[in-house]
């Protein structure tokens, strides 16, 4: 009857201290949320010449730096990849004329995540404020893949009522 009594009272602890356990399911504390991420940070340099509306051309200079992060979850959809981007713009437009005017900064900074297909190509569309200019902002296209970014286009566009 004793060693039932020590049986029955070990069979209790272990359940005990079984049930206190961490679950297999649970992340730990120390793991890290998001495994296997790669994460991509470069500078693109910008010296375009856009159309301007008002002063016929103008010329972009700068840089464009970006962070790009592929992260793959368990839950994201198969075939498909989660990327975080950030994307820093820094750059000033000049106009060819030489006219006199207040300085034209162009910058802003994003964060964007979307999915892309591991083969896929995805173009992200981006306007940014200029400052001193109420009649047009900075429009760029970016060519995004799982690896790397690229500027695919860069255009003046007039603010609608400024016509």
């Amino acid at each position: 009857m004793k060693n039932l009594f020590v049986t029955l009272a070990i069979f209790l602890l272990v359940l005990i201290i079984g049930c206190n356990e961490r679950i297999i399911n649970e992340p730990s504390e120390n793991a890290p949320m998001q495994k296997n991420n790669s994460v991509v940070t470069n500078i693109i340099n910008i010296n375009e010449q856009v159309v301007d509306p008002l002063y016929y051309l103008s010329v972009l200079q700068g840089k464009v730096g970006y962070t790009l992060q592929v992260i793959n979850r368990a839950m994201n959809p198969q075939g498909l990849n989660e990327i975080s981007l950030t994307i820093k713009m820094d750059s000033e437009l000049n106009d060819m004329l030489g006219m006199a005017h207040l300085v034209w900064l162009v910058k802003g900074i994003s964060l964007e995540v979307f999915y892309v297909s591991e083969e896929g190509i995805l173009l992200v569309q981006k306007s940014y404020r200029i400052t001193n200019r109420k009649d047009v902002v900075l429009a760029v296209e970016y060519l995004v893949t799982t690896n790397s970014v690229r500027i695919s286009n860069i255009s003046l566009a007039q603010i609608e009522g400024n016509q």
